[in-house]
């Protein structure tokens, strides 16, 4: 009994001192820093580590690179570096983990390179509160970084909702084409293109002595995005919400957008490829096509029965559709 009760104590003792070192372990870019990670080098924990991936050997690698301003962006990658390369860019609020299912798929994997990283102020990237950090030639920079630590040439760009508003300046002489998925234009245009129950969103997301109210109102975005997720996902779209400081949301949704490079792109030919869901609750189709009205080489493709997260809703339809346009439009 006298060992029983030893060994129970020695237990409790050591989940103890446990318990205090994770209180006691310091915020870094927001985040908090589990005591069980294991450093393999200054700027990534070994779980962020190669790990094997299911596609012929490929593997899936995840690190941090440094932005011009500091700041340190999490990155992923995806598949065989040999095949076309696209970034994928996430919308408001969720990090890149919005692609779960997308880098998941073996189809998409033995197709073309993806990287996806979490923009600053989303999921494991540093989430800085000073307003110089918001400008657009910032997030343009987190932009050159992935692409400078990936070494990607001339990539597409598959850019989701708000992500829009993340694209690089520098378009037309960068990227081979730009995937627009149920698209926000840029943030001046955000009363005219979101539909109503979006609109109603705001006061909730920036909340911040309410909490049972922005619990209601972020549960309402992501029923908004798609309204019968897998759990597991569900619960991680919520916990994405939960990471970011309500000053950085604030930012997101107010900070003043450069839109110059992608209006030259658009006017110069550049080849775009715009995706709409048809039962999307979020933005609204025809206000969108007309600020994007006369760009030169634009197709526009609708997918029935497909929600604001268009390719969990129809997954073949919308892979079969962006892989057909890649292959068409890849640099020669």
């Amino acid at each position: 009994m006298r060992a029983t009760l030893s060994a129970l104590s020695a237990a409790a003792l050591l989940l103890a001192l446990a318990v205090t070192f994770w209180r006691q372990t310091p915020i870094s870019g927001g985040q908090l820093k589990p005591f069980l990670s294991i450093r393999r080098s200054d700027s990534t924990t070994l779980r962020d580590a190669a790990v094997p991936g299911s596609v012929n050997g490929d593997y899936a690698r995840g690190h941090f690179v440094i932005s011009a301003d500091g700041t340190k962006t999490f990155v992923e990658t995806r598949g065989a570096s040999s095949k076309p390369a696209i970034v994928f860019l996430h919308g408001f609020g969720l990090g890149a983990m919005a692609f779960n299912a997308i880098f998941e798929d073996p189809d998409w994997l033995s197709q073309v390179f993806m990287v996806r990283y979490d923009t600053r102020g989303h999921g494991r990237s540093d989430k800085p509160t000073d307003a110089a950090a918001w400008e657009s030639r910032r997030l343009a920079q987190d932009f050159d970084a992935v692409v400078q630590s990936c070494e990607l040439n001339r990539p597409f760009i598959l850019a989701w909702s708000n992500g829009v508003s993340k694209l690089p300046t520098s378009l037309i002489s960068y990227v081979s084409g730009v995937i627009y998925v149920a698209p926000v234009p840029n943030t001046a245009v955000l009363a005219s293109v979101l539909s109503p129950a979006i609109l109603s969103l705001p006061s909730g997301l920036l909340t911040l002595n309410d909490v049972a109210y922005f619990q209601k109102t972020y549960i309402a975005f992501i029923n908004l995005c798609h309204p019968g997720l897998e759990w597991n996902f569900y619960l991680a779209c919520l916990g994405d919400g939960v990471v970011q400081p309500r000053v950085v949301t604030e930012f997101l949704i107010n900070r003043t957008q450069s839109t110059d490079g992608i209006s030259r792109a658009g006017a110069g030919g550049l080849p775009f490829l715009a995706i709409f869901g048809g039962d999307d609750r979020i933005v609204l189709r025809q206000p969108v096509l007309d600020t994007i009205e006369g760009w030169k080489n634009l197709k526009v493709l609708d997918i029935p029965k497909a929600e604001h997260f268009v390719w969990v809703s129809q997954p073949d339809v919308f892979r079969k559709q962006i892989l057909e346009w890649v292959e068409g439009n890849v640099s020669r």
